[in-house]
């Protein structure tokens, strides 16, 4: 969560911000026939069905620019996926990486299990997911299936495994020490 404010505040800096901005403009450009994702596949049905899950579901021509600005900034994005045995995915939640936390191989029978966490401050327990008590049993968060939770991460460093490397990440050095002299300079 410390890289998280980081960004957070790196995000407040024109030139951070107007980067993040442009690489989200450059990934959610329209193509000449005007969409934002070109969907083909042989079967028909399967076009129509992956259409109606990204444009009408998903709602990306609106959703991801956001969602790539996300990305890119902390190096993960979590979408929470509403699904039916009968419709599919028909409704998406995002939610922010401070209060998810990616767990694997948490069941020693099956070591390549995957689920996340969703704990925020002060929670009091519903929704969705399952509950799991601590010791004191209480709450200590919501949990979903690898199948509930859409995980986008940017790969570039395993050093940051399960998590994604921020895009900013090998400018923050360089922001706490423009910052520092900043301060100096007022002082």
């Amino acid at each position: 969560t410390q890289l998280y404010s980081d960004y957070d505040v790196m995000d407040t800096d024109a030139i951070i911000a107007s980067a993040l901005d442009i690489l989200s403009d450059e990934c959610s450009l329209k193509n000449e026939m005007g969409e934002v994702l070109q969907i083909r596949s042989s079967d028909e049905d399967i076009q129509k069905i992956l259409y109606n899950l990204f444009y009408d579901v998903l709602n990306i021509e609106f959703n991801l620019w956001s969602w790539v600005r996300q990305m890119c900034k902390y190096g993960d994005f979590f979408l929470k996926l509403d699904i039916s045995e009968q419709f599919g995915v028909y409704n998406v939640i995002p939610y922010t990486a401070y209060h998810i936390m990616r767990q694997e191989g948490y069941d020693p029978k099956s070591p390549s299990s995957v689920r996340f966490q969703f704990s925020p401050d002060g929670y009091t327990g519903g929704g969705t997911g399952y509950i799991v008590p601590n010791q004191n049993n209480t709450n200590s968060g919501i949990f979903f299936e690898n199948y509930e939770m859409a995980h986008f991460r940017l790969l570039t460093d395993v050093n940051y495994l399960p998590y994604g490397r921020s895009y900013i990440e090998p400018a923050r050095k360089l922001f706490k020490q423009y910052t520092l002299m900043e301060d100096a300079m007022l002082i």
